[in-house]
């Protein structure tokens, strides 16, 4: 394995990754914050975006996006599970709800339509990014093998749609079995440790 060490505060861009896995031990708005960060590797005109979060609903995400990054994406879409329903309509951000967090079936199929959505307007120059806010959560609602049997198929649909995702996870919150078992599903692992980031290939 290859492995360097980013900027102090900026997130690395592994360019030649098409699944990422983002460890850091944050959460919240700080989670967030990250998630934002993963997804503006190009400028706003240039990024087509999807967001899948299990904190956000998506007027909220749309209203972070804006506080942080200024300017609308030339496409964006949000996926929120574990989350009721609401209103909210937006020409800058295609929006849909998997209400239970234990729908894997549900979110992987509200994932790849986004994802084939977005796609099919992505230009030569023009990049499509992926946050999946997070691996953590997703672990408090599937068991270690439905959340690889759920991950191995997402990685390889974001493949397909010649995406880039980064999978947030807390290290702090799970054991070496955990992360043995699905880190062998990305290409790239990008850790927070010691005030900067080291990348893994």
């Amino acid at each position: 394995m290859e492995a360097g060490t980013g900027a102090e505060d900026e997130l690395p861009d592994p360019t030649d990754a098409s699944n990422v896995l983002l460890l850091a031990p944050v959460g919240g708005g700080q989670a967030q914050s990250l998630c934002l960060d993963a997804l503006t590797r190009s400028p706003p005109a240039e990024s087509h975006v999807l967001a899948v979060t299990y904190r956000d609903q998506p007027a909220e995400w749309a209203e972070a996006w804006a506080e942080q990054v200024g300017e609308q994406p030339a496409g964006g879409a949000v996926l929120t599970v574990g989350q009721p329903e609401t209103e909210f309509e937006s020409d800058a951000w295609l929006t849909s709800t998997v209400e239970s967090p234990a729908d894997l079936t549900g979110i992987g199929i509200e994932l790849s339509n986004l994802l084939s959505e977005l796609a099919e307007d992505v230009g030569p120059d023009e990049r499509l990014s992926v946050c999946f806010d997070s691996v953590t959560t997703l672990l408090q609602y599937a068991d270690l093998q439905q959340a690889f049997r759920f991950l191995h198929v997402v990685t390889g649909r974001v493949r397909k749609a010649d995406a880039r995702c980064y999978y947030h996870l807390n290290p702090t919150a799970h054991g070496q079995q955990t992360m043995a078992t699905l880190g062998g599903l990305f290409d790239t692992t990008v850790e927070r440790e010691d005030g900067g980031w080291s990348v893994t290939r």
